[in-house]
């Protein structure tokens, strides 16, 4: 498929354009919608994040640019699918926001991302309630303090000191185990 072109035609409302679009990236969208879905939801939700995805391509087509079509589809359907994750309260927001697949030949990488999110996950956990509540909440599904303020019926200005408190709490946790926050892996 030659990109330049396709977007070309696309940009001037041709839905051939569209359909050579979804034809070639609907297998890539959907393995990545999958990855980030399932199985908490069903291969329905998975099947429209990507079709959401080429909505917002058609509604946005004047905005993409030559040699960033991939990419750009890859955020739209990742966020498409945290997004429904979200709206079910489904998410884990430490699978996907810190574990990445590896590349080829990248293993030592990979096992240090590993490692790196299970100590995560013990790490906030071990905040307790609601601390790692308004954590999650705040650094992972990307909340704001007020919103989670009304949410758990406390002081927005005392979810602002958690998270303070949190962070500090987590420095140390790391930093007991040998790992320092100017480390490039977190």
């Amino acid at each position: 498929m030659n990109e330049r072109a396709v977007l070309r035609r696309l940009k001037d409302g041709d839905t051939g354009a569209l359909s050579e679009i979804i034809a070639f990236y609907t297998p890539y969208l959907y393995t990545i919608a999958s990855n980030v879905m399932d199985p908490p939801l069903s291969r329905e939700d998975v099947e429209e994040a990507v079709s959401d995805a080429f909505v917002r391509l058609w509604t946005h087509r004047g905005e993409v640019q030559p040699g960033k079509l991939k990419p750009w589809l890859a955020a739209v359907v990742r966020n498409l699918a945290k997004d429904a994750l979200r709206a079910a309260r489904l998410a884990d927001p430490l699978d996907d926001e810190l574990l990445e697949i590896a590349a080829p030949g990248d293993m030592e990488e990979s096992v240090l991302r590993a490692e790196l999110t299970k100590l995560a996950r013990e790490a906030v956990d071990t905040l307790g309630e609601p601390d790692s509540e308004i954590f999650k909440r705040h650094y992972f599904l990307y909340q704001k303090t007020d919103e989670i303020a009304a949410m758990l019926d406390m002081n927005a200005a005392t979810v602002r000191t958690k998270l303070r408190r949190g962070r500090e709490r987590l420095r140390d946790y790391f930093s007991e185990r040998g790992y320092s926050c100017a480390d490039p892996h977190f």
